[in-house]
């Protein structure tokens, strides 16, 4: 048995973790390379074969999308769970599994070094940590980006030469790919600068020529209809799919169209503001639908509850903080709202993802109601509900709302409420042509 260190390293077969495999092995580790499957349209195999050829004494693929999609991915669509807004949660959803997988290996050699791949930049190290000390706190843990004397990319491919392998990987590279079961960011490059302009053709066209994704033809797509399931997508046109195939379908068809891309300048957690484009149509297409379904199936104060719960959903995600207390309550009051999200939802995905019909048992619209013809709603109720509505929202008496002139200046009053005048004060309408 080797008397060195035990190491296992999260490995993605990208440069990174590549030169990390050789490094390892200088400091005395035996590293153990655990290849995640987390949806990447990548060579895993391929991958492996390189872990071992650079020197891993083990090198294994483990599948993590049963579990994500068991448990993350579900919350993330019918909760709408993005950050900031605009950021649908790609490599927040998958990190933490990846750690898991690794903490399992770890265990099954007992006990061993943890390592990442991640810089001491951005999130992706915040979520594996988080996991690492959720999951295994009494194990060591090594980011090499905190410690070796490597300054980027062409220090790396010198350095794995001079320790000869001569693998082809480019010295400058105008891109950064992650793909997922549930996205695909692109980062690098031109993305980098904020304050510059960029052509946003060739980006795509980079995508193009790394996935080999042709684009999809307007006058060609049909409207779909999606049935939920307490918020989760389970049938595609009529057609009873598992999640996993729904979201592949509709990333594969989609990625192309024109409003399948978010450009986000994005507050990271370390603080340091970055850009890049992630490209999402799965979660736009399917946030659309159950956007639409939730606004006809909860009351006004329920939908606010639920859209915050999705905004404090993500932000838990995007922290790293999968592994924690708050998630669980987060889920709970989650599902609580989400078994009435169920019905069939028609979602056009041109010009734009719009729905254009909602079918549930749990629908609280109505037509009666909301008719311009005759109902047997009494308008007259309306006046009550005003009287209580404004004592409760504005309340203050006509004394304390200052004069007309105030108004003109752009000063607000406490109302627009005046009980003896019967004409808008001068000024505040266009004059007589």
């Amino acid at each position: 048995m080797s008397g060195k260190k035990k190491c296992v390293l999260a490995y993605s077969g990208g440069l990174d973790t590549s030169t990390i495999v050789v490094w390892l092995g200088e400091q005395g580790y035996d590293v153990h390379a655990v290849l995640v499957d987390v949806g990447q349209d990548e060579d895993l195999e391929a991958h492996r074969a390189k872990a071992l050829r650079l020197g891993a004494v083990s090198a294994v693929i483990r599948d993590a999308k049963p579990d994500m999609l068991r448990t993350v991915v579900p919350m993330a669509i019918a909760l709408q769970a993005t950050y900031e807004g605009n950021y649908r949660l790609g490599t927040a959803l998958a990190r933490p599994f990846i750690a898991a997988e690794q903490v399992r290996a770890a265990k099954q050699l007992g006990g061993a070094t943890l390592v990442h791949g991640a810089t001491g930049k951005g999130n992706d190290q915040i979520r594996f940590e988080f996991a690492y000390k959720s999951l295994a706190p009494t194990y060591p843990v090594l980011a090499p980006w905190k410690v070796w004397d490597l300054a980027g990319r062409e220090d790396m491919i010198h350095y794995l030469r001079a320790h000869g392998f001569d693998d082809d990987y480019e010295v400058t590279k105008a891109y950064s790919f992650d793909e997922n079961l549930w996205h695909l960011s692109v980062e690098g490059g031109p993305l980098e600068d904020a304050s510059a302009e960029f052509d946003i053709e060739q980006v795509l066209s980079a995508v193009g020529n790394r996935f080999a994704v042709g684009p999809v033809g307007c006058s060609e797509v049909s409207p779909l209809e999606v049935t939920f399931q307490a918020g989760v997508p389970t049938t595609l046109d009529g057609v009873p799919l598992p999640l996993g195939d729904i979201l592949r379908m509709l990333n594969q068809d989609y990625r192309f169209a024109p409003w399948a891309w978010d450009l986000v300048i994005e507050n990271r957690f370390t603080g340091i503001k970055s850009r890049g484009l992630y490209i999402n149509p799965a979660a736009k297409l399917l946030h659309t639908a159950v956007d639409a379904l939730a606004r006809t199936c909860l009351n006004k104060p329920t939908y606010d509850e639920y859209v915050g719960l999705g905004r404090t959903y993500g932000n838990i995600l995007y922290r790293g903080e999968y592994f924690s207390d708050q998630r669980g309550v987060v889920e709970a009051a989650g599902d609580a709202v989400l078994e009435r999200l169920s019905g069939r939802v028609t979602v056009h995905p041109f010009p734009i993802p719009y729905v254009s019909r909602v079918c549930s048992d749990a629908a609280l619209f109505r037509k009666t109601l909301a008719t311009f013809e005759s109902s047997d709603y009494a308008h007259a109720d309306a006046k009550g509900f005003i009287n209580l509505s404004w004592l409760t929202c504005v309340g203050r008496p006509v004394a304390e709302n200052g004069d007309a002139g105030a108004l003109e200046a752009g000063h607000p009053a406490g109302s627009d409420v005046c009980t003896d005048q019967r004409e808008p004060a001068r000024g505040l309408v266009p004059a007589p042509a």
